[in-house]
């Protein structure tokens, strides 16, 4: 009786497993989620980076977005982006003075490439910046060809304390409120390329593709 037993409980057993297999079988197979492509391009219809992307699209943080999206017939959604405004004005006349006492018109500045850079002793994320500017500007050491000038509101006297303490690689000009406006911007900071004709080829708010950021100076300086 014992061993009708196990045979009626293995049988059981086998019976359920066949009956879960030809279930298993009658189910159609489970199809993978596709992968959802994003492809990004600039105003032009070079395909960029993603962190690109994201600098261009927030270059002017406060206009609202106008970003176009495409999606094709396998998925694949394309971004495509306006142009940054500020790119193609001129270098507007300004006169600014350094912490040291020198003082730099517009025209000094014509035939050099020209790194700027907006910020304020109190400003979280140019401060959050800085260390990225050191190594940008360590990059070109040596290279006479290419100015990084770091323009502020503040004061000399505090732009000075915070630069004996506070490692920041630019040439400074303090007291520049009034020179900075004429370049017609909202929000800091601001990291600017102005090229040897004294154009504005690269305007960013935050940078994440900061290979990209490079890149553009390195092209501005081999246009002799």
């Amino acid at each position: 009786m014992r061993g009708l037993q196990k045979f009626g409980l293995y049988f059981g057993s086998l019976a359920i497993m066949l009956v879960a297999a030809t279930t298993a079988l009658s189910q159609p197979a489970v199809q993978p989620t596709p992968v959802v492509k994003n492809l990004f391009f600039d105003s032009d219809g070079k395909q960029i980076s993603n962190n690109e992307f994201v600098d261009i699209r927030m270059a002017n943080f406060h206009l609202p977005d106008q970003t176009l999206m495409k999606t094709l017939e396998d998925g694949t959604v394309e971004f495509r982006l306006q142009k940054v405004a500020q790119e193609g004005m001129a270098l507007p006349e300004m006169s600014i003075t350094t912490i040291d006492g020198d003082v730099i018109n517009a025209a000094d500045l014509k035939g050099k490439v020209v790194v700027l850079n907006f910020w304020f002793i109190g400003c979280p994320v140019c401060l959050n910046h800085k260390p990225h500017l050191n190594e940008l500007r360590a990059n070109f050491a040596g290279n006479e060809d290419v100015v990084f000038l770091a323009m502020t509101d503040d004061a000399a006297s505090a732009v000075k304390k915070f630069v004996e303490k506070e490692k920041f690689d630019y040439l400074h000009a303090a007291n520049a409120g009034t020179a900075m406006k004429k370049f017609g911007f909202t929000g800091f900071p601001k990291n600017i390329v102005i090229s040897r004709t004294g154009e504005v080829v690269y305007w960013r708010s935050t940078v994440r593709a900061w290979d990209k950021f490079e890149s553009v100076i390195r092209g501005e300086i081999a246009k002799n």
